[in-house]
């Protein structure tokens, strides 16, 4: 742990360049440019909301709106998105760099940390595309309930919850790095784990209530694998800060942290105790 404090310390330069270069890389030569990061959170958002609340009629609460649905979808898609992407290019970092760490002396511990941050950064925009959407069906353009229709469950909006955003950041952090620190070096190892890591995060997807309300699991006997999910716990917290302006639950925060740090240390020691390997094992 403190071996790798040390190291992101000494070479913060590099790993803020790497993200900088990273985030300016992602849409080099398009004409709209870094605008692509607003505008994929926003298709898939359309295209999800299309299937599951216009076509399959979803809905987290009786009387709940469009709007609100497309809102709670678009929180879990951006969540899962950005674990997602820094999961699957931490798994293959170490091979696609193989060529600095074989021939110079490169801190490649720097890899799964910057590709971390990375996608929260890139996640932000999609936050902040989502609480304008809140602001506008909360205050500006409310959505009026049918006729006979019960009342919402919940009411929209946001505020000094907000504050606790930074907190559910530094947790998903922890989390997604303690991963990409374990799966990019067992990739190494066995080489599988790249292309199983798709299908897996696929799988989780859909088994994390983004697209469908907790209570359909629940209802149907499988709340054991909603206890058993911290994304779950991540997505439920941020829903409640971004959407509704609610305090996320400690005990739920406070049981991901733990799960968080654990994946974490677990995550750094393995990869530090190969790290001398990686020349031999690329």
């Amino acid at each position: 742990m403190f071996e790798l404090a040390r190291s992101l310390r000494k070479n913060r330069r590099l790993l803020l360049d790497l993200v900088r270069r990273d985030l300016s890389a992602r849409y080099v030569a398009s004409s709209m440019g870094f605008f692509w990061s607003v505008i994929f959170p926003l298709l898939n958002l359309f295209i999800y909301m299309f299937v599951f609340s216009f076509v399959l009629k979803t809905r987290w609460d009786p009387g709940q709106s469009d709007e609100e649905t497309a809102l709670l979808m678009l929180a879990g898609i951006l969540v899962w998105q950005a674990f997602s992407e820094s999961l699957s290019r931490s798994t293959n970092t170490l091979v696609e760099n193989q060529n600095l760490i074989q021939k110079v002396v490169f801190p490649s511990e720097v890899l799964p940390v910057y590709l971390a941050l990375s996608a929260l950064v890139n996640m932000l925009i999609g936050v902040a595309i989502a609480l304008c959407g809140v602001a506008w069906f909360a205050w500006i353009s409310p959505s009026t309930p049918a006729p006979g229709a019960p009342p919402p469950a919940r009411e929209l909006g946001f505020g000094l919850t907000l504050l606790a955003l930074p907190v559910l950041l530094g947790v998903q952090l922890v989390f997604t790095t303690g991963l990409g620190f374990l799966f990019s070096a067992l990739n190494l190892f066995v080489r599988d784990v790249y292309h199983v890591m798709g299908v897996a995060l696929t799988v989780c997807m859909f088994m994390t209530p983004i697209f469908y309300p907790a209570r359909m699991v629940q209802e149907a006997g499988l709340g054991w694998v909603l206890r058993a999910n911290p994304m779950y716990w991540l997505i439920d917290s941020y829903r409640r800060v971004l959407i509704y302006g609610l305090w996320p639950q400690p005990p739920i925060v406070a049981a991901f942290a733990a799960v968080a740090l654990l994946v974490f240390l677990a995550g750094v020691g393995f990869f530090l105790r190969q790290k001398p390997r990686f020349p031999d094992l690329l």
